[in-house]
C-alpha cells in the first residue's frame, strides 16, 4: 500500500515538471495562432492583481485588530478605574455615591465585553482574509496552469516536434489539480466567513447595549 501510495505520488510530481513549455519555443508560432496564450496571459495578470488586493485586505485586517486591541486595553483601565471609584464609595458609606459607581462599573463592564467581542471579531476577520488570500492564491494557480495548457496546444497545433515530448494529459491533469484546490479553498473561506458575521453579529449587539446604556468609549470605536 505505501509503496502504491509514493508511486502516485512520484507520478504525480512527475506530471507537474512536465506540465511545462519553454516560451522560447513560442517564438516560432506565428502571432495569429497566439490568441489563446495572450488571453491565458491576461487571465493569470487578473489572478495575479486578484492576489495583491487580497494581502492589502489581510494587511488592513491586521491593523484594525491592532486597534480593536488597544480599544480593549483602555476599556480594560476604565473598568478597573471604576472598580477603584466603587471602592472608595462603599468606605464612605453614603448610598447615593455607592449606588453612582455600581452603576458606573456596571458600564465600564458592559464596554470591556463589548471590546473584547470586537477583538473577537478581528480575529475573525483576519480569518477570512487568509482564507480569501489562499483563494486567490489557488486560483493564481489555476490560471498558471490554463496557461501552460494555452502555450502546449499553440506549440502543437504548430506541428512542433518539440510537442511530441510532452503529454497532453500531464497539462490537463494539472489544471485538474489546481481547480480542485481551488474548491477546497472555496469552502474554507464560507466556514470562515460564516463564523466572522457571527462574532460581527455579538460584537455590535455588545456595542448597541453599551450605547443604549449610555457609556462611553465603545460608541466612539471606529466603524467596520
Amino acid at each position: 500500500m505505501m509503496g502504491a501510495a509514493l508511486s502516485v505520488a512520484s507520478v504525480g510530481c512527475s506530471s507537474t515538471r512536465s506540465a511545462k513549455v519553454d516560451e522560447s519555443w513560442l517564438a516560432r508560432v506565428p502571432e495569429n495562432q497566439l490568441g489563446d496564450v495572450h488571453e491565458a496571459q491576461a487571465q493569470r495578470r487578473m489572478a495575479q492583481d486578484a492576489v495583491t488586493r487580497s494581502d492589502v485586505a489581510l494587511k488592513d485586517a491586521r491593523r484594525e485588530l491592532e486597534v480593536a486591541k488597544r480599544n480593549e486595553d483602555a476599556a480594560k483601565a476604565r473598568r478597573e478605574a471604576h472598580n477603584e471609584a466603587l471602592k472608595a464609595a462603599n468606605a464612605t458609606g453614603q448610598s447615593s455615591n455607592i449606588t453612582q459607581a455600581q452603576a458606573e462599573l456596571k458600564d465600564a463592564d458592559s464596554s470591556m465585553s463589548a471590546a473584547q467581542a470586537q477583538v473577537r471579531y478581528r480575529e475573525h476577520a483576519i480569518k477570512t482574509m487568509e482564507a480569501q488570500k489562499e483563494l486567490r492564491e489557488s486560483e493564481l494557480a489555476v490560471a498558471d496552469a490554463k496557461l501552460r495548457q494555452a502555450e502546449y496546444e499553440a506549440l502543437k497545433a504548430n506541428q512542433d516536434v518539440r510537442a511530441q515530448n510532452l503529454s497532453e494529459a500531464d497539462f490537463a491533469s494539472a489544471t485538474a489539480d489546481a481547480q480542485r484546490k481551488v474548491e477546497e479553498s472555496q469552502r474554507k473561506l464560507q466556514s470562515e466567513q460564516q463564523q466572522e458575521r457571527q462574532a460581527r453579529a455579538t460584537w455590535e449587539r455588545m456595542r448597541n447595549q453599551v450605547q443604549g446604556y449610555g457609556g462611553s468609549g465603545i460608541q466612539k470605536q471606529r466603524n467596520p
